[in-house]
């Protein structure tokens, strides 16, 4: 279900075998940790010069074009149940990391196609957290899956915020066997923002600017000076805010004004 090529590197790898543009990242692991992209045997060179094969295994395979989305589900008996799909911003290439989630319409080839992949992985009863991307021709092509909850404040936070459904109590629910339904209440536009900065910069009053910004909930904890945001880790620590607003375009120019908030200190 994943039509690329995909090779573990060895040092015995032919390089010359590989066709660009390429993805190295390890084999094991998560929050884009040591993702990046590369289009030529230079980049590839200077990418592997910089990781160890001999502390852990690590994969190229082809860098896929397209819209990248996270997805919030759950597999009730072996039934496929869309919760959320999340559209990605990202960071430019090389790196390919997440600086905040803007909630979409479901798609219902996604769900089809999420069905499959939940049907041959023989997943029966589970809540799904996956990355994937929709090609330019429609088609989704999906990059990891895993059978729980996301992180970075998705799960725990902006999915209830974005659908009324709280996954975490209806699966307690559904284990306790009683009442539950991952089914969404709603969908409203709403963002996840992160703060994707670099050097030291001050951070504005979130109380003054929740009512003009439509910030629904927030958490800041920037202090020091900030280094380039290359995964996740280097990301999540610094906080988030949740807008909601009318429309998608008006959640990004809503994010966009609060990030231009933040104020960079020349020092």
């Amino acid at each position: 279900m994943r039509p690329i090529e995909c090779h573990l590197i060895t040092p015995n790898l032919d390089l010359s075998i590989l066709k660009f543009p390429l993805i190295i990242k390890p084999r094991f692991g998560s929050g884009s940790r040591d993702v990046i992209a590369v289009k030529d045997q230079d980049e590839l060179k200077n990418a592997l010069s910089k990781i160890d094969l001999n502390k852990e295994d690590f994969l190229a395979e082809t860098l896929v074009e397209g819209m990248e989305y996270g997805l919030s589900g759950a597999v009730v008996n072996g039934k496929y149940i869309h919760i959320l799909i999340r559209q990605k911003l990202l960071t430019p290439l090389p790196y390919r990391q997440s600086i905040g989630n803007l909630s979409a319409k479901e798609i219902l080839e996604v769900t089809r196609y999420m069905q499959k992949v939940s049907t041959r992985l023989n997943l029966k009863n589970c809540l799904i957290n996956a990355d994937l991307i929709i090609t330019p021709e429609g088609e989704p092509f999906i990059i990891e899956l895993a059978p729980r909850p996301s992180g970075h404040y998705l799960s725990s936070t902006f999915v209830e915020i974005a659908t009324g459904v709280n996954m975490t109590k209806e699966w307690i629910n559904m284990i306790l066997g009683k009442a539950f339904s991952f089914e969404p209440k709603f969908t409203k536009h709403a963002i996840i923002r992160y703060f994707d900065f670099e050097g030291r910069v001050t951070a504005p009053n979130f109380e003054i600017l929740k009512d003009e910004l439509g910030i629904v909930k927030y958490e800041c904890n920037i202090n020091g000076v900030l280094g380039k945001v290359t995964d996740g880790k280097s990301i999540i620590n610094r906080g988030y805010a949740i807008i909601v607003a009318s429309s998608k375009q008006e959640c990004l120019a809503k994010a966009d004004a609060l990030i231009k908030k933040f104020k960079k200190d020349i020092k």
